[in-house]
């Protein structure tokens, strides 16, 4: 270990003597450095030169697309001819030239100073965004540019649908945002211009759907038309809707003719209602209500039932096809006072009723047609006469009535019991002749009886 330790230490101290020499040299020949530094770019670049050399050039090459011209600072109102195209002629390095493309370069004319109606050269300006390239001049390097005076006309949007909605589904009347555009351009071409469009895919939709598409001017044929339109896009909702409609429809009905007499309608229902029906839309929508013949109750005294067709329209369908309508009749309700001979009972010995005419006003209530056939042997009024004295005193009636008649109010009655001594003096005096005259018979007759022993 000693020795290698020995040597570890050696050899860091050639390390550190050796960096140390290395450093005060470049400090003492920085100079000498730096023009090695710039000698090895200048190397570089001669290398360079020779092996890919700078080289003039026209690109894009013959059989790449030439350079668009777009014509710049178009006065308000004025239409522009097409314009060709150039090609460039460059300072660029010879492996870089075969892959320069127009992508690479922009062309520009600037037509401030057109008039209509004039055709002018115009000198083209070629830029590039490569840094690597210099451009040198466009050939040509001018452009003949003409200008006509622009039209304008308004137009409706008109929806395209592409496709098929899935079966039971159809289309409504789609919305378009705007609902008109201004087209722009040379006379020929917009008056060429027969609709704008905005065409949407309808490929199985089953609700609404709004779209954000393209605008497009197009010829009566279809073809498209170079114009300018004031928007270029429109956003169309194209409503989609079932095809058939079901809803529940209400039936209506009524009674004609009277009851008989005492008796009433009291309710009139229809069975089944509403009904479901299935159509085409717009006749479902349209539809309110189905109304069958009214049902004739005429001298009814109880329910009424009648079968009723429902008229339906071309191509709607119902669940059912008839209804059953039901007037329902009741007896109405009334009430009659009654003025009754009241049977006495019960009258005290030795007391007598005086003489007079009695009645019982009694009131009753039940059905019309009941009371109506009511009369007086029908209803007893019986009065009690148990535990009464003599002299003048209202008794209470009892009342007997038949089934279905309610009796609701009975008034008392005021009746006068006579004791013997108060009854008619004639009356009395015949009575004690008549029981003279027994006396007298019934003596002679024990007489007669005594002869006869």
């Amino acid at each position: 270990m000693g020795e290698f330790g020995n040597r570890v230490r050696a050899l860091g101290i050639n390390t550190r003597f050796l960096a140390g020499a290395m450093a005060g040299a470049v400090a003492r020949h920085w100079l000498l450095a730096i023009g090695s530094l710039v000698a090895a770019f200048a190397l570089w670049f001669a290398v360079e030169d020779v092996e890919n050399p700078r080289v003039a050039a026209t690109v894009p090459v013959e059989t790449e697309e030439a350079v668009p011209v777009e014509v710049v600072n178009v006065p308000a109102g004025l239409i522009v001819g097409e314009v060709g195209a150039v090609r460039v002629v460059v300072e660029a390095r010879a492996g870089d030239v075969d892959e320069l493309r127009a992508g690479d370069f922009s062309a520009t004319v600037d037509a401030s100073a057109l008039r209509a109606g004039a055709a002018r050269s115009l000198p083209v300006t070629v830029g590039t965004a490569r840094g690597d390239v210099r451009v040198v001049r466009p050939e040509p390097g001018v452009i003949e540019v003409s200008a006509v005076a622009a039209v304008s006309r308004e137009l409706p949007v008109t929806v395209v649908a592409t496709g098929e909605l899935p079966s039971g589904f159809r289309q409504g009347l789609p919305e378009v945002d705007p609902p008109f555009v201004t087209v722009t351009g040379r006379a020929e071409l917009v008056e060429a211009v027969n609709e704008v469009q905005a065409t949407v895919s309808i490929s199985g939709l089953r609700t609404a759907q709004t779209f954000n598409v393209e605008l497009a001017a197009r010829t009566s044929d279809g073809s498209r038309v170079t114009v300018t339109l004031s928007q270029n896009r429109a956003r169309v909702t194209v409503p989609v809707e079932e095809a058939l409609l079901t809803r529940q429809i209400a039936v209506l009905g009524g009674v004609r003719g009277r009851p008989a007499p005492g008796y009433a309608v009291t309710s009139v229902a229809i069975a089944p209602s509403p009904i479901e029906v299935t159509g085409p839309r717009e006749v479902v929508e349209a539809m309110g209500t189905f109304t069958v013949d009214d049902i004739d109750v005429g001298g009814a005294i109880a329910e009424v039932v009648a079968r009723r067709e429902i008229a339906l329209p071309e191509e709607v369908s119902a669940e059912v096809s008839t209804v059953f309508i039901t007037a329902s009749i009741e007896a109405q309700r009334g009430w009659r006072t009654l003025r009754l001979p009241p049977v006495f009972t019960d009258v005290p010995e030795g007391l007598t009723i005086a003489d007079g005419v009695y009645a019982v006003e009694v009131r009753v209530a039940g059905d019309e047609p009941l009371l109506a056939g009511l009369t007086h042997e029908d209803v007893i009024a019986t009065v009690s006469l148990a535990g009464a004295e003599a002299g003048i005193a209202d008794r209470e009636v009892e009342v007997v009535a038949p089934e279905g008649v309610l009796v609701v109010a009975v008034a008392l009655l005021s009746v006068e019991l006579l004791e013997p001594e108060t009854a008619d003096p004639d009356a009395a005096e015949g009575e004690e002749a008549a029981d003279g005259e027994d006396a007298a018979n019934g003596e002679d007759a024990a007489a007669d009886g005594g002869a006869a022993e």
